[in-house]
């Protein structure tokens, strides 16, 4: 069983040479491979005197540097870890036997207790965990974490569609909505050394809510154009009571293009229902074929 380490890298030369090094030690005979994301410092040098073969990706983002090494690297399990240094590897081989048993992903659960984090992260991921296990069924209670053990079957059949830090929260959509068997296991994590996060709380939030807005319409589209239907109905049928009262007293409509506005509404809410309906049947077709996909990959 070939067993690679993926490891996604930007800027973490005081630390992606110890990741390397725990990988190597946990894992005897693992391949490892980093791909530099367009660093500034010795990020490389560091990786290749560290015994990683090292691939580069010049678009910027960690979803174009993982795309890269799921599309480059031909492997039986593949272990997904972030280069700062910050995540325990001792989970590794027990997850790597996990996903030999079966498992297409075993992600690491980060004790986030134990570190200091700002507050505005904490908030955010503790929010949109909640918000995608509540919208698409994820069973992960950590969906943001950067250790992921995965099988060859998920990952040559996993789109990657995220450009930058979202792709951990599309990997859990995808395994959702294929209905793959998922596990986690709890990980220690430690403080960042001699680098800086990467992260933005504004900016990745709102790159999240797009991708989770995205993802309703492409794979769970009822959730999202019922609930629109309904508003949009509701809402016309509040507004019109005084018009129609006026009819039934007065045998007189007085606001002629309120009620034009309200019909025009009203069909662009059927409209919505229909468009729903009518992407469903799409993505049900589209998910057939890509489980059929899945099914032809041989994970040894």
């Amino acid at each position: 069983m070939k067993i690679a380490a993926i490891i996604p890298c930007f800027n973490e030369e005081a630390s992606v040479g110890a990741v390397v090094e725990a990988l190597a030690t946990e894992i005897p005979g693992i391949s490892i491979y980093v791909c530099d994301n367009g660093s500034t410092d010795r990020t490389v040098e560091a990786a290749k005197a560290s015994g990683a073969t090292v691939l580069s990706e010049k678009r910027k983002g960690k979803g174009n540097a993982v795309r890269r090494l799921f599309r480059d690297i031909d492997a039986d399990v593949y272990v997904m870890i972030d280069g700062d240094n910050t995540y325990g590897t001792g989970i590794i081989s027990e997850a790597v036997q996990l996903v030999a048993d079966g498992h297409d992903m075993v992600t690491g659960e980060r004790m986030l207790s134990t570190i200091n984090q700002r507050k505005g992260h904490a908030f955010g991921n503790k929010l949109f965990t909640q918000l995608l296990r509540s919208l698409f069924s994820v069973s992960s209670r950590d969906v943001f974490s950067g250790l992921r053990v995965m099988s060859r079957r998920l990952v040559k059949t996993f789109p990657c569609l995220s450009l930058e830090f979202e792709l951990e929260a599309e990997l859990e959509i995808f395994c959702a909505r294929m209905r793959l068997p998922v596990t986690s296991l709890p990980t220690s994590i430690r403080e960042r050394v001699n680098s800086e996060s990467k992260l933005n709380t504004i900016q990745d939030g709102l790159k999240i809510s797009t991708l989770a807005l995205r993802m309703l319409h492409r794979e769970y589209p009822l959730r999202l154009y019922m609930p629109l239907f309904g508003i949009i109905e509701i809402s016309c049928l509040l507004t019109s009571i005084p018009l129609f009262r006026t009819y039934l007293e007065t045998g007189l409509v007085p606001r002629f293009p309120t009620l034009i506005i309200l019909a025009t509404v009203a069909l662009v809410g059927f409209s919505s229902l229909a468009m729903g309906l009518i992407l469903k049947e799409i993505t049900n077709s589209r998910y057939e074929s890509r489980y059929l996909r899945y099914l032809d990959i041989q994970n040894n």
